[in-house]
């Protein structure tokens, strides 16, 4: 009996302990953010689920059926500091196709703060239109609603529709008040006409927003010019944010050769169309693409390029520029570890496919990836905060994401309204999330540390406080660090910047040190300048006279001079060259000697650059960094050898030998004096230093070439083509010692394979 008590009270308490976990134990999918790598870093949930929203939930007696799109209610306020605002007007509009009852709608759904829950108010269905006619919702596709306003995109009828978003009284043109019914139809926003516009144009708005100023902008399904922005008249203001499509070289040479009515037949190079767009408080429109090919996409993701060109989201300024920031580790396109190819574990292949973009309080913004319903969230410098969901039917799935969009309300300060909510269109519900006290914590140092609020102490501590929670969280470094430089704690923020990778702040940051440095010993700089240049002209000069020394003919030579002759090949390369050939000046001694200066000087280069220039050494070994120099002089040495046989060339494998390593001679200075000045210069003086070492290859390009041309005595054309062939010879050298490698591992592997078989049968 008493054992039956012991495992009652033990059963008691494992249930009060597991009852006492928090929501995110059985949250079903996994919160993360990527490395400067790629590599994924599981990060506390910033959004959990907090419900879905149903027709039955709802109390409504027609189930949703192909629901389109889905928008939250917004009222534009001004705050304190005179800044525009957006607020939740605490109703959701949902377009649905209602395939089945054949019935199109605009669903408008209340959320009621006392019962804390949502409900069902009314849909729009059937009006009367500005002509006194009965008219119906034909197809209704994109929402937007702001103000008191609601727009609809009624595609296939080619308008936009305007409906009163709730209850409210507005002043007419004679200042009369003038009572407006939820859902009660206002006016028509017709296609609009211009020149530009070609007559056999289809319209069909798919997307709209509004800004502050009245403007309205449309996403059109057939329209390829870009977004249609339409002014405060309805008269049409023009294209923005036309985006080409790419052409391969093959397509482009093929469109040269092609005759005129070939190329009326053949597909235009169109620009790529937009899917969605959403517009801030500023009058910035977002807009996302999902028409960018995979192989495109995929390419600017490994290659982390910043620029728009084949971005799935911009965002557009009044007239038309992106002007979105890109400062992460990879541009905002969604997933960035992806397969090529599927395999048993993963089926999604490729890069993400973004359908909608969502944006949230403190200039984060959100978008979708259809391909794998997740949601990925970046701030206004596009730094990825968090990613988060996964395909399936538990609470916080989704089968097929269909709308985004953030509910909130910045004048809230107990968060009691900041919800975020996606639009399932495969099983017609909502699916709505609630901030986390993480999410409350990272949209605060959000809130704290930008221009407006200037609160930078209280920043800082917020993102100390999400660095406890989340020590991989890069984006707390960088806010910590941008913290202490408004502050005046350079260097210390500079080693937060150098955590988080980010040498943009790091940059600024260095370049107040070095101004405070510069400041404080003015008088040095002058100082090593005329030194350095004192220290140069001695070196030129002793060299010029050991060089005059040994111009009487010599059977042999010391190091010394062998060496110090390739200051005169440098600038002298025909007469050096000649020389060499003809009079001895250097041998393969001295031609080693220059060769083992260049590999210990790019290994020097390699490991003490500053962080602004390397941020990420590199973690080849001495032997690869080694091998990257000597590999390519003896493939050259090699294959220019064996095609001067063919080509009559007098040089011997000797002289060529000799030659390249003497063209070399530029490099160890070059490579010696841009490491150095590396750790004084900031990222845009960076590039200083990459056109210093453009002009040294091109230097040793030079040297090479005339090097050739002298030692076997060639016509320029001669040599300009025995060149091309050593190129293609060193790669198909290259071609022949991997396929020679790959076939002796094969078959060193065969034989070790029956010694093992020998040895189980023994």
């Amino acid at each position: 009996m008493k054992m039956l008590k012991r495992m009652f009270l033990l059963a008691v308490c494992i249930l009060m302990i597991f009852s006492t976990l928090p929501a995110e134990a059985i949250i079903p999918y996994a919160t993360y953010t990527y490395d400067i790598e790629g590599k994924y870093m599981e990060s506390p949930h910033a959004y959990v689920p907090y419900e879905v929203v149903t027709a039955t939930s709802l109390g409504m007696t027609d189930a949703l059926a192909d629901p389109q799109d889905m928008c939250v209610g917004r009222i534009t306020y001004v705050d304190d500091e005179a800044q525009k605002n957006f607020a939740w007007d605490g109703y959701i509009y949902v377009s649905d196709s209602n395939a089945e009852a054949g019935k199109p709608r605009v669903i408008i759904i209340k959320y009621d703060q006392a019962e804390c829950r949502f409900k069902y108010v009314t849909e729009i269905t059937k009006f009367t239109n500005e002509w006194g006619v009965p008219d119906s919702i034909m197809d209704p596709k994109g929402l937007y609603a702001v103000d008191g306003e609601l727009y609809v995109c009624d595609s296939e009828a080619g308008r936009i529709l305007v409906f009163a978003a709730y209850d409210r009284v507005v002043k007419d043109e004679d200042g009369n008040d003038v009572a407006q019914k939820q859902g009660q139809f206002l006016r028509t926003i017709p296609e609009p006409k211009s020149e530009v516009i070609s007559d056999n144009h289809i319209y069909r708005p798919v997307a709209v927003s509004v800004s502050a100023s009245g403007y309205v902008y449309v996403v059109g399904a057939e329209t390829h010019q870009g977004i249609i922005s339409i002014n405060s008249d309805g008269e049409f203001a023009g294209f923005i944010g036309t985006q080409s499509q790419s052409l391969s070289f093959f397509d482009m040479l093929w469109r040269k050769l092609q005759t005129a009515e070939q190329k009326n037949k053949s597909v235009k190079n169109v620009s790529l169309s937009f899917n969605n767009l959403n517009i801030n408080e500023k009058g910035f429109v977002f807009a996302t693409t999902s028409a960018i090919t995979d192989a495109d996409l995929e390419k600017a993701i490994l290659a982390k390029d910043t620029s728009s060109d084949f971005s799935p989201v911009k965002m557009l300024n009044p007239n038309g520029e992106d002007v979105m920031k890109r400062s992460g580790f990879f541009p905002p396109s969604g997933e960035v570890t992806f397969n090529a190819q599927p395999t048993p574990d993963f089926s999604i292949i490729g890069p993400s496919k973004i359908v909608d973009i969502g944006l949230g309080p403190e200039g984060t913004w959100s978008v979708i990836d259809q391909k794998r319903q997740k949601i990925f969230t970046y701030d206004e410098d596009g730094n990825l905060l968090f990613a988060f969901g996964d395909k399936g039917s538990q609470l916080g799935n989704i089968t097929s994401v269909a709308a985004i969009d953030y509910a909130y309300d910045s004048r809230s300060e107990d968060n009691a309204m900041n919800y975020l909510m996606v639009l399932d269109g495969q099983n017609d519900a909502i699916t709505v999330y609630k901030r986390t006290e993480y999410g409350d914590v990272l949209i605060a140092a959000l809130k704290n540390q930008n221009e407006r609020d200037r609160k930078f102490d209280m920043a800082e501590a917020d993102w100390h406080e999400i660095l406890q929670r989340n020590t991989n969280f890069t984006n707390s470094y960088i806010g910590i660090g941008k913290s202490l430089s408004r502050q005046g704690e350079y260097e210390e923020a500079m080693e937060y910047f150098k955590n988080a990778y980010d040498t943009v702040n790091y940059s600024e940051a260095w370049q107040q040190v070095r101004k405070v440095w510069v400041e404080k010993y003015v008088i040095v700089i002058p100082i090593v300048i005329v030194a350095f240049c004192i220290i140069l002209s001695k070196i030129f000069k002793y060299a010029k006279k050991v060089n005059d020394a040994g111009l009487q003919l010599k059977k042999k030579r010391s190091l010394k001079e062998e060496f110090m002759y390739g200051f005169h090949v440098m600038f002298h390369p025909f007469d050096g060259y000649w020389d060499i050939k003809h009079e001895y000046r250097a041998s393969v001694k001295g031609a080693t000697l220059v060769l083992a200066l260049t590999i210990v000087t790019f290994i020097y280069n390699s490991i003490g650059q500053s962080y602004v220039v390397n941020p990420i050494p590199s973690d080849t070994s001495v032997l690869m960094m080694v091998l990257s120099i000597l590999l390519p002089v003896f493939l050259w040495v090699i294959s220019n050898w064996c095609f001067t046989t063919l080509f009559d060339g007098e040089g011997s494998i000797r002289d060529i030998y000799i030659a390249t390593c003497y063209a070399l001679f530029p490099l160890p200075a070059f490579f010696v004096l841009t490491t150095l000045l590396s750790n004084i210069v900031t990222a845009d003086e960076a590039s200083l230093l990459s056109l210093a070492m453009g002009i040294a290859f091109f230097w040793v390009g030079f040297l090479l070439f005339f090097g050739m041309m002298v030692i076997h005595d060639y016509t320029l054309f001669k040599n300009v083509l025995t060149t091309l062939a050593s190129i293609i010879g060193m790669a198909f050298i290259m071609f022949i010692g991997v396929l020679f490698s790959s076939l002796l591992g094969k078959l060193v592997g065969f034989v070790y394979n029956i010694i093992i078989e020998l040895s189980y049968r023994v």
